[in-house]
């Protein structure tokens, strides 16, 4: 296999897309000397599996407070209301896991409303049940793992077949994943499984650990702010075309959620040693493999 790149941001292969929003490493090792070590990830509704392949990580800053604590070998953390900030020993080396919001507590069956700002450890949140030993096994592999390449073949492997059963177990449920949480797919929802507005809205917030309309205001500011990436479209025509009254509008969220103006963090994300927001970069080219054909 050709190396992969020392830190790194990856799209998941499209059988995954609906649960997967990327895989992420970082091996400070093999980065040049004085690499960031920090680590500030903003407010985010996306839970995420983090493994310390190695060195350990500090947690500084969590659910809006200041903290001390060192992370679990496979950390879990839940969507976050408040940024968390966290720094890495110099040679530390991670792979995390980003999931879309709402299906790992698919993908589990177990809710994620009381991991929402906080970071703990990934066997202890498992379930009880039949499952849980498969699960537990995943997450020991995952670290044996002789490379990041071989964990995101682990991922797929592991993960592909199960939510292959939950697209089929809970397909209105993915509608509103691929909706990114908009008001009309919920309603749709509602109207289909007939529940009412209110009921809906408790187990959005059980399976996210949000109140739906919080998912659907963190995932419009970051595909706006995506747009800018990709697009090249202005702060004006992104805050328009996302549903925003009007920059100024745009503006205040950007800055309430991720702490910069939306043309500073179009600027930041083009900045691939520093180790922040990094679900605002532009997904990593892999290499191609000897002799492959492109």
């Amino acid at each position: 296999m050709a190396a992969l790149p020392a830190s790194a941001l990856l799209a998941p292969p499209p059988a995954l897309a609906g649960c997967v929003r990327a895989y992420i490493w970082r091996d400070l090792a093999a980065l040049p000397a004085g690499a960031p070590r920090d680590t500030r990830v903003p407010t985010s509704p996306y839970p995420g599996i983090l493994w310390l392949v190695r060195g350990a990580v500090h947690l500084h800053e969590c659910a809006g407070q200041a903290t001390d604590q060192w992370l679990p070998r496979t950390a879990l953390s839940g969507a976050h209301r408040h940024a968390y900030h966290s720094t890495s020993e110099p040679a530390g080396d991670f792979f995390c896991l980003a999931f879309q919001p709402g299906a790992l507590a698919l993908l589990t069956g177990q809710d994620l409303q009381p991991l929402t700002d906080r970071v703990q450890d990934a066997r202890d949140w498992l379930p009880a049940g039949p499952g849980r030993a498969d699960w537990l096994c995943w997450l020991e592999a995952m670290h044996a793992a002789p490379g990041h390449g071989a964990r995101m073949a682990l991922c797929e492997a592991f993960l592909a077949p199960r939510w292959a059963a939950v697209a089929r177990q809970h397909a209105a449920w993915l509608r509103v994943l691929q909706g990114r949480w908009e008001r009309p797919a919920r309603q749709a929802l509602a109207r289909e499984l007939g529940w009412t507005p209110r009921h809906l809205q408790r187990r959005a917030h059980q399976i996210t650990g949000l109140r739906p309309g919080e998912v659907e205001r963190m995932l419009r500011a970051e595909h706006a702010l995506l747009a800018m990436r990709d697009a090249g479209a202005s702060v004006v025509d992104a805050a328009l075309r996302h549903g925003y009254a009007d920059q100024a509008h745009f503006s205040r969220e950007a800055r309430t959620l991720y702490e910069r103006s939306p043309a500073a963090l179009r600027t930041h994300a083009q900045q691939p040693a520093d180790d922040a927001d990094w679900l605002l970069r532009r997904p990593a080219q892999m290499p191609a493999a000897p002799g492959a054909r492109r």
